[in-house]
């Protein structure tokens, strides 16, 4: 019979451990954590799992410490989690009738990441390689952003296999990233991945001159194209943030050009036209957004690919006297969980009395 281990490392994570750890413990033949200097008591609560424990000196390198988690596991498959994770009672019930055999290499499911404050239903994910067969050659690569290099390529994507991301309330990474990105790219490291995430951790911290640098670097050769895609949107951030309103929009239509089927950028052009008055311009945009699918891959904004591009083309419909089309998409907003429920209700009442 096909055994599990779960694999996770912590530090200070006291506060999320016991509840992860209680949730893994439910499908799983062997937990296996490793701490990497903990001063709470994230290595007693680990200990009274029930899970193998093991310390491994920090060192800034995500991978690294993963690795040595990865190194200690027996099972014939893993399944990382992190110490402020939650697996839902349904993806827990999922794992348990998963056929893990030699059939596939990985399993890659949903990585819940962003949650609305008010509804608390999730608005953003990113599919993560989650299970993967333990063979020779599964490493962790990166030192931070890391990411599960698996040997071969027969995966299967499962939508019920979702985890959500829960830290604590109040905890934050601050500059961590950002220093080791520094720190690697100080040493030499300038490969497409790097360059991608330094980019985007400058972007976050409002660094925008620099980050437009690294995400120049990164587009000479970019990667996979949900990457490159995603790279162009956050140059075109950076740009509108710096008033280059010209260079904006040329990254926003080389994104387009790099993937079409992808709600974002067809969403963020639409709100460029929008923004000036633009309507005619911005309508083909927002009709578009509003035809896409979630995709598989990359970052995904779900309010994109539900309600907020039909609330856009809505908006924009009303502006351009076409106030029928405009209701059908106001209501069609609301249908798919659009939390700005009274707004909507008075613009469909303003577009009813415009008819």
């Amino acid at each position: 019979m096909t055994s599990l281990s779960v694999t996770m490392i912590v530090r200070d994570g006291a506060a999320t451990l016991g509840r992860v750890l209680e949730h893994a413990g439910a499908f799983c033949d062997e937990l296996v954590v490793v701490d990497t200097g903990s001063r709470d008591d994230s290595r007693a609560i680990a200990k009274a799992a029930g899970a193998r424990l093991a310390e491994f000196p920090w060192r800034d390198d995500f991978a690294a410490a993963r690795n040595a988690s990865l190194d200690l596991c027996r099972g014939d498959w893993v399944m990382w989690l992190d110490a402020d994770d939650v697996v839902p009672a349904a993806s827990r019930a999922a794992v348990k009738e998963l056929v893990l055999d030699d059939r596939l290499d990985a399993v890659t499911a949903p990585y819940q990441y962003g949650f609305d404050p008010v509804t608390d239903a999730c608005v953003a994910l990113v599919p993560r390689e989650r299970l993967a067969r333990r063979v020779p050659g599964l490493r962790w690569v990166g030192a931070v952003h890391e990411v599960l290099a698996v040997p071969g390529d027969r995966r299967e994507y499962r939508a019920d296999l979702v985890v959500e991301h829960r830290p604590a309330p109040g905890r934050s990474r601050g500059t961590r990233n950002l220093d080791i990105l520094e720190r690697v790219v100080r040493q030499g490291d300038r490969s497409r991945r790097t360059l991608f995430y330094y980019a985007r951790e400058l972007r976050d911290l409002g660094r925008d001159a620099e980050a437009v640098d690294q995400f120049t670097a990164y587009l000479t050769d970019p990667g996979a194209d949900w990457e490159h895609h995603a790279a162009l949107l956050c140059l075109a951030d950076c740009h509108a943030h710096l008033g280059d309103p010209h260079a904006q929009l040329d990254a926003l239509h080389t994104a387009l050009r790099v993937d079409s089927s992808r709600a974002e950028a067809h969403l963020a052009l639409g709100t460029f036209h929008a923004d000036r008055d633009q309507w005619p311009q911005a309508l083909p945009y927002f009709s578009a957004a509003a035809s896409t699918t979630p995709p598989t891959t990359g970052f995904i904004t779900l309010p994109t690919y539900t309600w907020r591009a039909w609330d856009y083309l809505s908006l924009c419909l009303a502006k351009l006297d076409r106030h029928q089309e405009s209701i059908t998409a106001a209501l069609h907003s609301l249908r798919l969980g659009n939390p700005d429920r009274t707004r909507l209700l008075d613009n469909i009442n303003w577009s009813a009395r415009s008819i």
